[in-house]
């Protein structure tokens, strides 16, 4: 993976807002492959077809997003988290 070619989870955030009403940058993340815990906005974000999120540490896969006519697809990976008051 080229360092080059990735933004961060924010670039993202609109469409994360969008399918889940919070701000999503700011969700915590513990990687299921090293344990590292960040921010979403942390993360390393590919764009393709969809969008793709990767754990800043090790480069696994956090979150795959795609709209489809009518829907948001996505997968999480990992476990998220956000504090009550967030």
């Amino acid at each position: 993976m080229d360092a080059d070619q990735h933004t961060d989870g924010n670039a993202i955030a609109g469409l994360l807002q969008e399918v889940f009403v919070a701000e999503f940058t700011t969700l915590r993340r513990t990687c299921q492959s090293c344990g590292d815990e960040s921010p979403a906005g942390a993360h390393r974000s590919y764009a393709g077809p969809g969008a793709v999120l990767r754990c800043p540490h090790c480069g696994d896969v956090a979150l795959r997003i795609t709209t489809l006519p009518g829907e948001h697809v996505f997968e999480l990976r990992g476990v998220w988290s956000r504090g009550i008051d967030d």
